[in-house]
C-alpha cells in the first residue's frame, strides 16, 4: 500500500514539473517539438504515466 502511494506522488509529481517546465517554453520551440499549447496537459500526463 506504501509503495503504492510513493509511485502515485511521484507520478503525480513528475506531471507536474513537465507541466511547469513545458508552460515555460516558446511557442516556437513548442511548435519545432510538434507540441501546441493546448497539448501540453497531455504531454505532462503521458510524460508521468511512464514512470
Amino acid at each position: 500500500m506504501l509503495d503504492e502511494l510513493r509511485r502515485r506522488f511521484a507520478r503525480w509529481r513528475a506531471y507536474r514539473q513537465t507541466l511547469a517546465r513545458l508552460r515555460h517554453v516558446s511557442d516556437s520551440t513548442l511548435a519545432d517539438a510538434g507540441i501546441s499549447r493546448q497539448e501540453i496537459r497531455k504531454r505532462a500526463r503521458q510524460a508521468s504515466q511512464r514512470l
